[in-house]
């Protein structure tokens, strides 16, 4: 069996309704239910903005993929959000090779899902 798993969550001082829940050693078919139950244990305390940082993710199997975008799913469902940062190689080829990637990163300033920016008051009809 590969390294030991552990899912830390903390509240996030981001805003309301925000966490940060950091993941680490194989998220797999025999870890999955404990990622379930942060997730779960989350979604009661009204969580739903989550940054799920996968720094330490040393495996990530279609089991483990599956619970990411359920809680994903989960998260919309709510209104809320789950993206993903510091990305392991093996937890960033994965995503990668799903199509993943991109719509679980964090949005940037100006992109589509990023807060609209303040309007300009430069531009007049005189």
């Amino acid at each position: 069996m590969g390294s030991s798993f552990l899912v830390d969550s903390m509240e996030n001082t981001d805003g309301p309704h925000a966490w940060r829940l950091g993941v680490s050693g194989d998220l797999d078919a025999s870890t999955v239910e404990q990622f379930d139950a942060a997730i779960d244990d989350v979604v009661s305390r009204d969580g739903r903005f989550v940054v799920l940082d996968l720094t330490a993710v040393t495996f990530l199997d279609s089991t483990g993929l599956r619970g990411i975008i359920q809680a994903s799913t989960r998260l919309a469902e709510r209104d809320g959000r789950l993206t993903v940062t510091g990305l392991s190689g093996a937890a960033q080829r994965v995503l990668e090779l799903t199509g993943l990637l991109e719509r679980l990163r964090e949005p940037s300033p100006g992109s589509e899902g990023a807060p609209p920016a303040e309007p300009s008051s430069a531009a007049t009809d005189d």
